[in-house]
């Protein structure tokens, strides 16, 4: 079965949503189960990589923030998530017209996703909507509900 991609809203609920994502976290936390035990093939892109650590200096106090991005790049390393490389610049213009989406942070995942063969996008990020025409976009709570295999 192709590996799904995991993106960065989604790995930060599993990372930092526990408490303060408490309808969306045992969604995530059942996908990462998933993931670990090999019944799922998630990928995640450098860019995840970057952008969680953007995320811990975005909502933590200065003081924390490093320590905490580092702490949570462990965590996520530590998991069975493939993790596929930065772009080349080709790759990029080749297949930016293919996914015209809002938010143009989003593309590089969505490119990746693509390149990648991955059968779906797990995101709570709506601007992935945009290209479901695409390739598939899934909440993980509708991925766990079975319709990844729809």
């Amino acid at each position: 079965m192709p590996p799904i991609y995991v993106d960065t809203s989604v790995v930060a609920v599993w990372l930092f949503g526990q408490k303060s994502e408490p309808t969306r976290y045992p969604a995530t936390q059942r996908l990462f189960d998933l993931i670990a035990a090999g019944t799922i093939e998630g990928l995640i892109s450098l860019y995840t990589l970057q952008a969680v650590y953007a995320f811990c200096e975005d909502n933590l106090p200065p003081d924390e923030g490093r320590g905490a991005a580092k702490l949570a790049l462990r965590t996520l390393l530590m998991t069975k998530l493939g993790i596929a490389p930065l772009l080349k610049r080709v790759e990029r213009l080749v297949h930016q017209r293919r996914f015209p989406i809002s938010d143009p942070s989003d593309q590089p995942h969505a490119i990746v996703a693509y390149l990648n063969d991955c059968q779906a996008i797990i995101t709570y990020d709506a601007h992935f909507a945009e290209i479901g025409e695409v390739i598939d976009v899934f909440t993980p709570e509708e991925c766990m509900a079975g319709r990844l295999n729809d």
